[in-house]
């Protein structure tokens, strides 16, 4: 019995296989980039902010999400039409309907934006191709950066990308942290950028 007892307060101590060790109750930022298949690029990637030692991240800079959650798609369905961009269609098949299940015990599913959402628009993006930005309190939640359109020359790079840009994960958030700066007011705010 003592053996088994032992076993027992072993596995209840211990975390759940697969399940991120990060910080309980944090919020993961989501985004989306839309890229032109002419140049090779994914037309659409999703992509998890997830921490670079959490295994589904592998280690890279914009972990593709293989799967979206309902909420990720209602967020970013909502950014889209905010800033012009009819997704839903898409992201309804992408890879395939959105999941129920949120696989991430140690963080947030994102929230969708309110009707009565604040929504803000600035001009001069300051990241190439930046289109609309969820922030809350100035921290980043979503993003849609879509760099159809735009030449190499005007995004700074020599050759494409699969994304569409050539930047870091630490350069996209410096980017929406200006974005934050330029905002007056606190709380839920959608950016949009022409």
């Amino acid at each position: 019995m003592r053996v088994l007892a032992a076993l027992l307060a072993g596995m209840l101590a211990a975390p759940a296989a697969g399940r991120c060790q990060e910080s309980t109750g944090e919020h993961l930022t989501i985004g989306l980039f839309i890229a032109s298949i002419e140049e090779g690029a994914r037309v659409f990637t999703p992509v998890r902010l997830l921490p670079f030692e959490h295994p589904e991240a592998e280690g890279h800079e914009f972990p593709n999400a293989l799967a979206l959650h309902r909420s990720e798609y209602e967020l970013l369905v909502a950014l889209g039409r905010h800033s012009g961009l009819g997704l839903a269609a898409t992201l309804q098949r992408y890879p395939g309907p959105p999941t129920e299940d949120w696989p991430y015990d140690d963080f947030i599913p994102p929230v969708p934006p309110e009707e009565d959402e604040t929504v803000v628009r600035l001009n001069d993006p300051p990241l190439p191709g930046l289109r609309a930005a969820l922030l809350v309190d100035g921290d980043p939640r979503a993003f849609i950066v879509d760099t159809r359109g735009l030449t190499l020359d005007e995004r700074d790079m020599a050759r494409p990308t699969t994304m569409g840009l050539d930047i870091t994960r630490a350069e996209l958030l410096a980017a929406l942290a200006e974005v934050a700066t330029r905002l007056s007011q606190p709380g839920r705010v959608i950016v949009t950028f022409p």
